[in-house]
């Protein structure tokens, strides 16, 4: 796969000795839209050259490297529909970088389905769970805590984890049926929600040396780009002043809290089949912290009416 690399120095440098595949080196936003590419070209831009190609297309994926934080990556998002993978530049010289890369690199590349869980690698030591009923996720927060303690993870990242994976399912019990048209009105949190054994929720928790993951996967598919977007810029927001948005249970803040800690997330949806969130937080830090977010959105054929994940809603 080739890359084009439009950034600064020393960023171009750094980075070029992170690619592996035939990379171009340009110095201007025509010389980066003239360059040779294909539909599978990478492109590389960064804070100093990314305004520069606004009004532009993009025929290939855009990973855009960002020296500020993470308020401002997310500031990107939303002019720029083309935009969706970003990475720290801290990332770019972090242990975990040559290996997220290629993580990125080849699932954008191989137009094959995309497994996130094949950025873990072979080496974690890790659970996996289906929960079918809402009441039941307290009991596996304790039992996934337990297990990361017992393989040495520390406090402060279980706790990351295990307030991640509350979000994650909360929204997946509770959030995601409505925006999916499974339920036809909110559902209280103090309701249960059950789903049929073959749509049950995808947990997959566990640690290697140098990495701790929580990933869930909902059979709804029902989050968009846009909200998403709309939910991480307006918790961006200077101050995090933000109003609570009724529609959807919350301000979003447990979603700004999950990339706010992770090292790096990412997000697979198939429209009206899945969402899927890996989170991955580095169990050694270095400063300043790095952060990545990757967004792999698809439009999928909605399921037959008798096979529709169908949602039962009991008192607690």
């Amino acid at each position: 796969m080739r890359s084009i690399v439009w950034l600064s120095e020393p960023l171009a440098g750094v980075l070029r000795e992170r690619l592996t595949a035939e990379t171009t080196i340009v110095s201007s936003a025509r010389e980066f839209l003239d360059a040779q590419r294909d539909a599978k070209t990478l492109l590389f831009v960064d804070s100093t050259t990314i305004e520069d190609l606004d009004g532009s297309t993009m025929p290939g994926p855009v990973i855009g490297i960002c020296d500020g934080t993470l308020q401002s990556a997310i500031n990107w998002l939303p002019s720029r529909p083309w935009l969706s993978h970003v990475l720290s530049s801290s990332m770019l010289s972090h242990p975990l970088a040559g290996e997220h890369l290629n993580n990125v690199i080849q699932s954008v590349s191989s137009g094959q389905k995309l497994r996130l869980l094949d950025w873990v690698g072979p080496t974690m030591s890790g659970r996996r769970v289906r929960l079918a009923q809402a009441s039941r996720r307290a009991e596996r927060l304790e039992r996934m805590s337990d297990f990361l303690n017992s393989k040495g993870v520390s406090a402060r990242t279980i706790q990351h984890l295990r307030d991640a994976a509350e979000e994650l399912l909360t929204n997946a019990f509770y959030d995601a049926p409505v925006a999916a048209g499974a339920v036809d009105q909110p559902i209280s949190r103090t309701q249960d929600v059950k789903l049929p054994d073959d749509d049950a929720c995808d947990l997959v928790y566990g640690c290697r040396d140098d990495l701790a993951i929580v990933r869930l996967r909902d059979p709804f598919g029902s989050l968009t780009r846009a909200r998403l977007v709309e939910v991480l810029s307006r918790c961006a927001q200077t101050g995090m002043q933000v109003e609570v948005d009724e529609s959807m249970g919350g301000a979003g803040l447990g979603l700004w809290r999950i990339f706010s800690a992770a090292s790096f997330v990412a997000i697979s949806v198939v429209a009206g089949r899945h969402t899927e969130f890996l989170v991955g937080i580095a169990k050694r830090g270095t400063t300043p912290k790095p952060f990545a977010f990757h967004l792999f959105f698809k439009d999928g054929k909605k399921r037959t009416r008798s096979v529709e994940t169908s949602v039962t809603i009991v008192p607690k």
